[in-house]
């Protein structure tokens, strides 16, 4: 018998009656639901256990809902969040959307209506994740491939090193990009920071590669998507796979990489590696 993972959903309210009623209502439709009573609460929860969507006031005691959100993309980019709140307003609507916010709900909300808000979340993270996996298996396709023209042309360096007595010409001088402590050799696949040797993906290395070679100039994400991926994407496509490579890339690069120092994010242009 094959079991049915249940999706987890994060419920964040501070309102014992409210979050009763969208844990029965949630609970119904099978979904593996854990309550939250602050933003405090909810990242702590958040740190610890994976969650497919984070229901949220925006009214909540200490740090306010907004803050949750953006915690959220910039952290778990893979988790949905939707808003549900008794004092809905343009500004904090605006604010909510533009902190990654999939919904924006008012109270009271019937239970049909958080079901589809929900469904339609899991939904799109569903279509996000196929993404993701697409671009890791051409990454593992690219680095083959990458590593095939290695073997091949070290195969050939060698039977021209068998053929001519002579010594050659001298070869030609890898392509090198250094951008503040980064250095990056495009043509032996090599980047370093200081002394230190990253272990990168395909697509992180591009990515580190045109943010280095135009820094400190910030690039969008579809032109990132463009150049580093060789792949044509819409504005929210090209941001939805730059935010997950950006935060895999910020783990091998930060210090602490919930408070990036040379990776920047510039809210609503694109990203820039700061060299300064």
């Amino acid at each position: 018998m094959t079991l049915v993972k249940r999706p987890p959903i994060l419920i964040v309210d501070d309102e014992e009656e409210a979050r009763a009623m969208l844990q029965l209502v949630l609970s119904r439709d099978e979904y593996d639901v854990t309550a939250a009573i602050s933003t405090e609460d909810a990242l702590r929860k958040l740190s610890v256990l994976s969650f497919d969507v984070v229901l949220t006031d925006i009214r909540l005691p200490g740090i306010d809902g907004v803050h949750l959100l953006r915690e959220i993309q910039r952290r778990w980019p893979d988790t949905i969040t939707i808003v549900l709140t008794a004092y809905p307003s343009l500004d904090s609507a605006v604010a909510a959307l533009r902190a990654g916010a999939h919904d924006y709900l008012s109270k009271p909300c019937p239970p049909p209506e958080i079901r589809r808000s929900v469904q339609e979340g899991l939904a799109k993270r569903r279509g996000l994740v196929k993404r993701w996996e697409l671009m890791r298996a051409l990454e593992r396709q690219l680095l083959d491939g990458l590593q095939a023209l290695r073997e091949d042309r070290l195969a050939g360096v060698e039977d021209a090193g068998d053929a001519v007595a002579a010594p050659g010409p001298p070869s030609v001088p890898s392509q090198i990009i250094r951008a503040g402590s980064f250095i990056i050799d495009r043509e032996r696949h090599v980047a370093m920071l200081g002394d230190i040797s990253l272990e990168l993906t395909p697509a992180q290395f591009e990515i580190l590669a045109c943010l280095a070679e135009r820094a400190p100039a910030v690039i969008s994400p579809q032109e990132l998507t463009r150049r580093a991926l060789n792949y044509d994407a819409n504005d929210i496509e090209a941001s939805d796979l730059m935010r997950w490579h950006v935060h895999h890339l910020r783990r091998k690069l930060e210090v602490d990489p919930n408070q990036p120092q040379m990776l920047k994010t510039i809210r609503g242009i694109g990203y820039k590696l700061d060299i300064a």
